[in-house]
């Protein structure tokens, strides 16, 4: 492993959704990025394999030239998260790799950051996934990144939309699958048009994992699925801060 690299060579892999995507960043730089969209299915275990040996073509590169496998790690589909893991310890271990594991919620935060211009550092992000029925799996980001929650399943019925949410002095930015669920009871909310992250939305995150050594535990890496719900999470919306 290579660990005192200034620009490390990840390779990203985006399978949490319905989008399958993968990307290669030599530190904030991206070389390539290759991915489609099926919204209807998974074509994850098709395209999957199919797309990493295309962005290792484009960029002129081995697996073993790598230094670092990342990987979005959930919430979001079962299937998808599950290949993805599998894949990324495929490609990691025999080549010594350190796995870079890192949120979904997190990467759809970074995708409205790219796409909302307008943004403030005070202002909110509010990321949220579908979970199917009345659920999603949601967090809450500021404009810079920053996290205020986290990654949670809710409820929309049970879970009020926080009530000082339109009385505040910031925006609220919603992005994901899920927000089109809360706009009834939110009317208010600043909707980025853009459903699912690609993997180029985890080079910032990757980056910051890489060095401070934050390597996943390769053998026993499982996806965040959150399917269970918790007690004590926080409301849908905003933190009570």
């Amino acid at each position: 492993m290579r660990f005192y690299v200034l620009t490390p060579k990840i390779l990203l892999l985006e399978t949490s959704s319905h989008r399958c995507d993968v990307a290669i960043a030599e530190g904030k730089t991206l070389l390539a990025e290759c991915g489609s969209l099926d919204p209807k299915g998974y074509q994850h275990a098709e395209k999957l394999h199919v797309y990493i040996q295309e962005v290792l073509t484009s960029a002129n590169l081995r697996v073993s030239d790598l230094d670092a496998i990342a990987v979005s790690a959930g919430p979001g589909s079962y299937t998808g998260l599950r290949i993805g893991v599998v894949s990324a310890k495929g490609l990691a271990q025999p080549h010594s790799l350190p796995i870079l594991a890192y949120s979904s919620l997190e990467a759809l935060g970074e995708a409205a950051r790219e796409l909302a211009p307008n943004l403030h550092a005070h202002d909110r992000i509010w990321a949220a996934m579908d979970a199917r029925r009345m659920e999603v799996y949601s967090a809450v980001f500021t404009g810079n990144g920053e996290r205020l929650s986290p990654d949670a399943p809710q409820l929309l019925e049970e879970m009020p939309i926080h009530a000082s949410a339109s009385d505040a002095d910031y925006k609220v930015y919603g992005v994901g699958d899920g927000v089109a669920k809360a706009l009834a009871s939110w009317p208010n909310l600043r909707v980025v048009p853009i459903e699912y992250a690609s993997a180029r939305h985890g080079i910032s995150m990757a980056l910051r994992a890489f060095e401070a050594k934050d390597f996943a535990d390769t053998a026993a890496l499982t996806p965040a699925y959150l399917k269970a719900y918790r007690a004590g999470s926080p409301k849908l919306g905003l933190p009570n801060t």
